[in-house]
């Protein structure tokens, strides 16, 4: 049985098949207000200060530190219990709004969120004078939102550079994310994640306004279309379990 082991160990080098599904389980929890205490954040938890723990209530939250290096957290499985808040009640640009929102700008949704990278924040940090405090841009995407009485499927994007087409910067640039990786002495690690003023000029020779800007896209049908963008300021604290 040992003999196996390696030869299926050796055989899974030489494919490539490595340590790509390694995980490293989290909390996650979306501050009520931003950084000056008043700000209401637009995303936000289903219960204020309980943040979401992998594999409590059905959540999944973990970094794939083995592979994509991306922290996910999934509400989106059946089993899970928790939903989070999010307020599009700041628009940006009302193009192909949903209807849903003239009566509902508040939405609860089991989504599936995706910070891509985000554990390259760790990894590319260097400690100064005992303590580890960088920063890591990078794009944060929230897909399977439903939203009562609509039959489309919609996602939520703080991606500059997505691909593929997606309807999500026009007029504007979405905004990127930052990844604030932070450990000091007593060796307790701590991601905070927030959404960056966004930059540059679109493609829709629109330049970008400096606020913090997500953008909604609908598909419906196997067809893709914007539905809007709003202003989406949110606080992610991220924990190792």
């Amino acid at each position: 049985m040992k003999n196996l082991t390696i030869i299926f160990a050796a055989i899974a080098i030489c494919f490539g098949i490595t340590t790509n599904t390694f995980a490293q389980y989290v909390t996650a929890e979306f501050l009520t207000y931003g950084a000056d205490g008043t700000t209401l954040n637009k995303v936000r938890m289903d219960k204020p200060g309980v943040p979401y723990s992998h594999n409590v209530d059905g959540v999944t939250a973990e970094f794939f530190s083995g592979g994509s290096r991306d922290l996910v957290i999934r509400l989106n499985y059946s089993k899970c219990s928790r939903t989070a808040t999010y307020e599009f009640s700041e628009v940006s640009s009302s193009l192909n709004i949903p209807a849903w929102w003239t009566n509902n700008s508040i939405q609860s949704f089991k989504p599936g969120m995706n910070v891509l990278e985000a554990y390259r924040a760790k990894e590319n940090c260097v400690v100064v004078n005992g303590v580890y405090n960088c920063n890591f841009k990078t794009r944060m995407n929230n897909g399977y939102l439903y939203a009562s009485g609509d039959s489309a499927t919609y996602a939520l994007l703080f991606n500059p550079a997505t691909t593929n087409n997606r309807p999500v910067n026009s007029p504007e640039n979405t905004s990127n994310v930052n990844v604030n990786y932070y450990k000091g002495t007593d060796n307790k690690e701590v991601f905070t994640i927030t959404p960056l003023p966004n930059e540059g000029t679109s493609a829709s020779a629109v330049p970008a306004s400096g606020r913090i800007i997500a953008g909604l896209e609908k598909t419906k049908n196997r067809t893709v279309s914007s539905a809007g963008q709003f202003v989406m300021p949110f606080t992610l604290v991220v924990r190792p379990k």
